[in-house]
């Protein structure tokens, strides 16, 4: 890196189970409050970074409908002075983060807007995918259901449990965790409703282990950010340092980049599409002994006030299924002191993974420029 880079602001639009609105009306709800944030005007706006593929199962995949373009944003936004938009279809916003740090420090523009937008049709069922015909890699597993409902998810998660004689009693220590930090979140789906153990285990069973409360909320909705190098700062914005990025073939790359280790993280934003994928990264990254995530969860090491703050907004089984930009979102937040009553008394570098085990991706943030790391020949 030969730049200091920040993401200099964000903003939300409001979460809703189902809605009336367009994903383009909640998109710009989004991206105004991100430039209100970042203090900019929307005609100091020279880049653009989208991940509009819509994930939810059975998504038809509608510009307009389920997903939004650069073109569509562009036109919506009035932005008149791009010279860098693109679009993700590997929609991470941890590839966002990354791949806007890379036009910002090639020069190609100063101030980027990204966008994730969400949205769940009326009269769409986002757990299945009926239908009598399935093409490329889905013919040799939709036919066994595996990718239905987080089946493959499941299976890994059975594993874990089988591996380290848990039952799946401990998945509700995620679960609760996740309630427990949403009830300080205003943009949650289930503030103000938290979820008692008996009543977990009676819930429906989704794909065993994972019951119906194990997996995340599709909502409506949108978040954006606003990106820039630190020398560009626009006044009053305040940063949070973008210090290291991987892709999801070699995650402790994104401490290698930054000059970090796991040791250094004070706070991590990690990916709960479905619970159990909380504690494979507890134990992948060493944030405790391999098989003991459930433990450090119910010894209440993930609290505001824990050893490792954990998912302090309440990710996405508490929040509402942002496919990550609320882990982005809370991570920035952490780092730039701006989270409120949710705010953790440490200060330093915040981990976000977004993803699933197989296609993860992964950026630090912290309050200072990063560390600089000697080449070595």
């Amino acid at each position: 890196m030969t730049a200091d880079i920040v993401i200099a602001g964000f903003g939300s639009s409001a979460l809703e189970r189902r809605s009336d609105r367009s994903i383009t009306a909640f998109a710009q709800d989004a991206i105004i409050a991100a430039l209100a944030d970042a203090n900019l005007g929307r005609d100091e706006v020279d880049g653009y970074i989208g991940a509009p593929f819509a994930t939810n199962v059975g998504s038809p995949h509608v510009e307009g409908g389920d997903e939004v373009s650069a073109r569509t944003m562009a036109a919506a936004m009035g932005f008149r002075g791009l010279r860098y938009a693109t679009d993700l279809f590997r929609r991470y916003p941890a590839d966002m983060v990354a791949s806007a740090a890379h036009a910002l420090i090639a020069g190609d523009c100063r101030y980027v807007v990204g966008l994730r937008a969400l949205y769940s049709l009326q009269g769409r069922d986002y757990a299945t995918a009926e239908t009598d015909v399935a093409y490329g890699n889905d013919q040799f597993t939709k036919p066994f259901a595996y990718n239905i409902a987080g089946s493959r998810f499941a299976v890994r998660a059975q594993r874990y449990l089988a591996l380290h004689g848990y039952g799946r009693e401990v998945l509700y220590e995620v679960v609760a965790l996740a309630r427990r930090h949403a009830a300080q979140n205003p943009y949650s789906v289930w503030k103000g409703r938290m979820l008692g153990r008996e009543d977990y285990l009676s819930a429906q069973m989704i794909a065993t282990p994972h019951c119906l409360f194990d997996c995340d909320m599709p909502v409506c909705g949108a978040a954006a950010f606003v990106m820039c190098r630190a020398d560009d700062l626009p006044v009053g914005a305040t940063p949070a340092y973008v210090v290291g990025w991987a892709g999801f073939q070699l995650p402790n790359a994104v401490f290698e980049t930054s000059g970090l280790s796991a040791s250094d993280v004070v706070s991590a934003q990690l990916y709960d599409g479905f619970s159990s994928m909380i504690y494979e990264w507890l134990d992948g990254f060493g944030f405790c002994a391999e098989g003991q995530a459930p433990r450090f969860i119910r010894d209440g090491h993930g609290n505001l006030d824990g050893r490792l703050p954990l998912n302090t907004f309440g990710g996405s089984l508490g929040e509402g299924r942002l496919h990550g930009m609320g882990h982005l979102r809370e991570a920035y937040l952490q780092v730039a002191g701006k989270a409120g009553p949710r705010q953790i008394a440490k200060s330093g570098p915040c981990l976000v993974q977004i993803g699933p085990y197989d296609d993860s991706a992964f950026v630090l943030l912290q309050p200072e420029p990063r560390r600089r790391v000697a080449p070595t020949h």
